[in-house]
């Protein structure tokens, strides 16, 4: 996805998130605050898309620049934490599925390689597979001495452990813990040991 995109898809998330908040009333588990929230996510995406794109600022994965990355980032945080609003009222939200294959991969071949969320040494040589089955994008994830070792492979599922299969938009939320295999539409085969051991550890939190 280009940085437009990430930016149109920020503004429509964060819309959808303010939306489902204030549905689900200041009596949810997840406070609305609507306010302050629809005027700092439109400063952030007005900020966004007026940044120059060679601007220099931190980052803390790879990504062809830094404002791609936090336009990719901005986008994929808010729409996890829309789901956090949806679920207040108990809904669940449906993404485009390039958007979602695109978040996918954003936590499979960024966060999956960061030190932090590697599954320890316990896991050595096993491969999970993830595939988006709408819009056929594929990852092949195995971990040696302790690292995650992720890659985009649409076609080998040789010695693969375990396979997360599912429409884009559920496989999405399921990676990121915001629903469960069945409500998600994702279906798990073979041995759950490192998808569980990451999963333990791969989350975008409130605050």
């Amino acid at each position: 996805m280009e940085i437009t995109e990430h930016i149109d898809a920020l503004r429509r998330q964060g819309e959808s998130l303010a939306d489902a908040a204030e549905r689900a009333g200041l009596d949810a588990t997840v406070p609305p605050c609507s306010t302050w929230l629809r005027a700092g996510h439109a400063a952030l995406a007005d900020t966004l898309a007026a940044a120059d794109p060679a601007v220099e600022c931190g980052t803390f994965m790879p990504a062809p620049s830094p404002l791609a990355f936090w336009a990719r980032r901005q986008a994929h945080e808010t729409a996890i934490h829309r789901a956090d609003a949806e679920s207040a009222a108990g809904a669940m939200p449906e993404y485009e599925p390039g958007f979602a294959a695109d978040g996918i991969d954003e936590l499979i071949m960024g966060f999956g390689r960061r030190r932090k969320y590697q599954p320890g040494s316990a896991t050595d040589g096993v491969r999970l597979r993830v595939l988006a089955t709408d819009t056929g994008d594929a990852w092949l994830v195995e971990a040696q001495e302790g690292r995650l070792q992720p890659r985009r492979d649409a076609h080998s599922a040789e010695d693969v452990r375990c396979t997360v299969s599912g429409p884009a938009s559920g496989v999405y939320l399921y990676l990121w813990n915001r629903a469960d295999a069945t409500l998600a539409g994702a279906t798990v085969t073979g041995d759950p040991g490192l998808l569980s051991a990451w999963q333990a550890s791969v989350r975008v939190r409130w605050g």
